[in-house]
């Protein structure tokens, strides 16, 4: 390294290290995050799939991330989702707002093709998202219905439906609890 390329590196370290000293940088801001009580995913329809519940409640937990939100996770409610029951359901956990799932209605039924020898499945589904905001007082259900015959695969049945009925619930959502981050959620 040459004097003249030294001399450069030293001018340049003082000049980086007084601005430094001058420069005043923008403090750290807190971020308060809004606290969100979810219960687990009440079945009301008779079909008990662990893996379903799972499944809704993850993709519903994907709308909440850190920073702008914390979940607080709660059992499945017993009483009936009404505004009461919200309400005191945030108060007793300190949260801004509550959002529960609720399947409904579910029926699969599996059968043989006439003509073919292919197995069809028909698939029924009615959910149910309640949701309720503490600082805007603001409470309501948010319901979808779908239904679907295919021809029985991995791709078939009560999950990829519910997830896809879920997908159009929290897209909804969106205008009373925001995302943070745009994109798929999971």
């Amino acid at each position: 390294m040459s004097t003249s390329s030294r001399r450069l590196t030293t001018i340049l370290a003082l000049l980086v290290f007084t601005c430094a000293l001058f420069v005043k940088l923008p403090e750290a801001q807190a971020y308060e995050s809004a606290k969100i009580v979810l219960p687990a995913v009440s079945d009301r329809s008779g079909y008990n799939s662990s893996a379903l519940n799972a499944a809704l409640l993850n993709k519903l937990r994907s709308q909440f991330r850190f920073p702008g939100y914390e979940t607080i996770l709660t059992s499945a409610m017993t009483v009936a989702p009404d505004r009461s029951a919200f309400e005191k359901m945030t108060a007793d956990k300190g949260a801004d707002g509550a959002v529960a799932v609720e399947i409904n209605y579910l029926r699969t039924q599996m059968y043989n093709g006439f003509f073919d020898d292919e197995t069809y499945e028909d698939t029924y589904l009615t959910l149910t998202l309640t949701y309720f905001d503490k600082k805007t007082g603001q409470y309501g259900q948010f319901k979808t219905n779908r239904s679907a015959r295919e021809i029985s695969s991995v791709y078939s049945g009560p999950l990829p439906l519910a997830l896809n009925a879920m997908e159009e619930l929290l897209n909804r959502l969106d205008k009373i609890f925001p995302r943070q981050f745009s994109g798929p959620r999971y």
